[in-house]
């Protein structure tokens, strides 16, 4: 992968995540407006197709054809500019510059050196978040050894600990749990409620979501999108498990709130929670503690469909909200496609250009380092670049002139592009030359 495709592939990554919170707050925006209320689970369902929509655009979006919606925010060069070509040139992909775009204009960087430094602070902080991970991971593991198992519900493995205050369930493969605090055995009530909470994250899959948030985290360390995303989330993620718990009937609404009270107060004193466990009442704020309990008792089990909404209309509307976040991250991940681009050309572009250039033509294309090195000083480079443009916008208005003159003196046709590079169509006034070479302008 060149530096341009892994810039554009980063790029692209964190536009589709603020396009999925920004699009995802004004969805729920315009659903009010209407007075069309989705409940927690269509929610949290919307989020995760949202969030599918942002990995898979990003995974498909190296395979898309090259976009020129947009000038591109980013190029990379061949050299600095054309003076300095013959010292800076090197046939290396890592060699070039990359041109950066600052309020006082482009700033030029070494690419190999811009690379180097990306790649070390993305595999440092991608390191630092594995470490991270690893440490949880391994505190859940030694959680696991010191409790007790007392029942299996299907896959899911509950177990009893002394030590934790605070019920909660994680996944890893091959293996979903949930862990119980051994002070709820003595409240059975709650005891009750704490497991089927838990179980409903893993129904949900929100104890496998976790990781994909994680690693957008980690990814996209300098997006605040994904950090205020993710919270949201895990809010959402809580009101739906109570949603499903009070509206089948499962727990008394009354019985719920109090436990969620009292297991929070306990949660308030916790160091922190794992990163890749879910739990009853991680999100200790209070706030969302409030908005939890008023909508458990606001939503009772027999008015949950005529407080939500027609069923009818709650799938339209997920379908619809879907619709537009396929097609919108989808534009946006081919516009983006261009949005980084390498401007040297490869010996295997120079190859395909000639093979295009010799269709109709009798006269052979050879391409070899000395070809690639001319065509990257004159397109992979900002000034050789606008010499092009500027000497085939002349060439089409000499091009008519120049022909009859070929064509009259049986001279190839092929012999028009000379002057693009000798002259660039200019017509050079004679001491525009050097005395050695008397010839100037087109005609020389």
């Amino acid at each position: 992968m060149t530096l341009a495709s892994a810039l554009s592939f980063y790029l692209n990554l964190n536009l589709l995540v603020a396009i999925g919170f920004c699009g995802l707050i004004l969805t729920f925006a315009v659903l009010k407006l209407v007075r069309l209320r989705l409940s927690s689970n269509d929610e949290l369902r919307l989020q995760y197709a949202v969030l599918f929509c942002v990995l898979a655009f990003s995974m498909v979006q190296p395979f898309l054809p090259r976009s020129e919606i947009f000038q591109p925010a980013a190029k990379v060069w061949s050299a600095q500019s054309l003076k300095s070509f013959s010292e800076e040139y090197k046939t290396s992909d890592r060699a070039g510059y990359l041109s950066l775009p600052t309020f006082s204009g482009p700033s030029l960087v070494k690419a190999n050196s811009f690379s180097v430094g990306w790649l070390l602070i993305g595999f440092g902080t991608l390191l630092l978040g594995c470490l991270y991970l690893f440490r949880d991971l391994r505190s859940l593991l030694a959680i696991k050894r010191r409790s007790y198992l007392t029942k299996k519900v299907g896959r899911v493995r509950i177990f009893i600990n002394e030590e934790i205050q605070v019920p909660f369930s994680y996944w890893l493969p091959r293996e979903a749990n949930v862990v119980i605090p051994a002070t709820l055995l003595a409240r059975p009530i709650d005891l009750k409620i704490a497991v089927s909470h838990e179980l409903q994250h893993h129904r949900s899959g929100d104890t496998r979501w976790v990781y994909l948030l994680w690693g957008l985290r980690l990814v996209c360390v300098l997006n605040p999108a994904i950090y205020f995303w993710n919270r949201w989330i895990q809010e959402i993620q809580e009101f739906a498990c109570d949603e499903t718990l009070i509206g089948r009937r499962r727990v008394n609404s009354q019985a719920y709130a109090r436990c969620l009270f009292e297991v929070a107060q306990t949660a308030i004193v916790q160091k922190r929670a794992p990163v890749c466990a879910t739990g009853l009442t991680f999100l200790t704020g209070r706030n969302l503690l409030k908005r939890r309990i008023e909508r458990m008792f606001s939503t009772s089990a027999n008015k949950i469909d005529h407080f939500i909404g027609r069923s009818r209309g709650r799938a339209l509307a997920m379908a619809f909200s879907i619709g537009m976040f396929v097609v919108v991250m989808g534009a946006a991940a081919y516009a983006s496609k261009g949005i980084v681009q390498d401007r040297r050309v490869s010996l295997s572009q120079a190859k395909s250009m000639a093979l295009r250039a010799q269709i109709g033509t009798g006269m052979p294309i050879v391409v070899n380092d000395l070809v690639l090195r001319q065509l990257n000083r004159f397109i992979g480079t900002p000034e050789g670049r606008e010499y092009m443009r500027s000497a085939l916008t002349r060439l089409a208005n000499h091009k008519v002139m120049v022909t009859e003159a070929l064509e009259k003196y049986q001279v190839p046709l092929e012999v028009l592009a000379l002057p693009v590079i000798e002259s660039g169509y200019q017509n050079l006034a004679q001491g525009a030359v050097s005395q050695s070479n008397l010839s100037a302008g087109i005609w020389q």
